[in-house]
């Protein structure tokens, strides 16, 4: 749990300049500066001014007065920034003072590129694990069209018997991973045609014990859906 919370006032460690804490996440707390941008730093780069808020507390006591209270000795970072508040920022100071804010903007947004990366890669192992997570309608719940079109880019290139095929393995991964994912409910949609991915799958489904499948709503579906139900 971060020691920050919204609205702390806070001073950049290594840098001149602060702000007010505006949004905090696992890895970053977000400072908005005197110009509105809001910069995203990391917990140990910043040091948190004085409660203004809590009776008993520090009260309107500068950064130096409270680390003084705790014996405490001023880091030469803070020194520093003391000294260079004491009297307006040249021009050269203040585009020092923005190019070091322009640095650590880069530093942080590698830092969000990675962790987005991270994310991405994981999402994606997520994916593979549970094919049926691209058809899920609410959690624990499916729906797997099974028409030859949504499952091969070139259904025109195949004969009867290898879209057959295609259809069958989809359904038997499907099945599958909603065993191995804990799915409480798999609706597939087979169509009609002339009944033969409908009587195989209904014939494969006859085989588990754990299930129990039925004609899918008709007033939804047609009579081209049987839903799956797992215990």
């Amino acid at each position: 749990m971060s020691k920050y919370q919204l609205g702390d006032q806070v001073k950049f460690l290594n840098q001149i300049g602060g702000g007010i804490v505006t949004k905090i996440t696992d890895d970053f707390v977000f400072v908005q500066d005197d110009s509105g941008f809001d910069i995203p730093m990391q917990p140990e780069e910043l040091i948190r001014m004085a409660d203004q808020k809590g009776a008993g507390k520090l009260f309107n006591a500068t950064m130096e007065e409270h680390l003084k209270g705790k014996g405490i000795p001023l880091p030469a970072s803070l020194q520093a920034n003391k000294a260079a508040t004491q009297q307006p920022l040249t021009p050269e100071e203040e585009i020092k003072q923005l190019k070091s804010q322009v640095a650590n903007l880069k530093d942080q947004v590698a830092k969000l590129k990675k962790q987005l990366s991270n994310v991405q890669q994981q999402n994606s192992r997520t994916l593979s694990d549970n094919i049926l997570l691209q058809h899920e309608t609410s959690p624990g719940e499916a729906e797997v069209d099974l028409h030859i079109d949504m499952l091969s880019e070139r259904p025109g290139d195949l004969s009867a018997h290898e879209a057959f095929e295609i259809q069958m393995h989809y359904f038997r991964l499907c099945m599958n991973h909603a065993f191995t994912n804990k799915m409480k409910k798999v609706t597939f949609i087979h169509g009609v045609g002339k009944g033969i991915l409908k009587d195989e799958i209904l014939k494969e489904l006859k085989q588990y014990d754990n299930i129990h499948f039925f004609d899918a709503p008709m007033s939804k579906y047609g009579v081209g859906a049987t839903e799956v139900y797992f215990r």
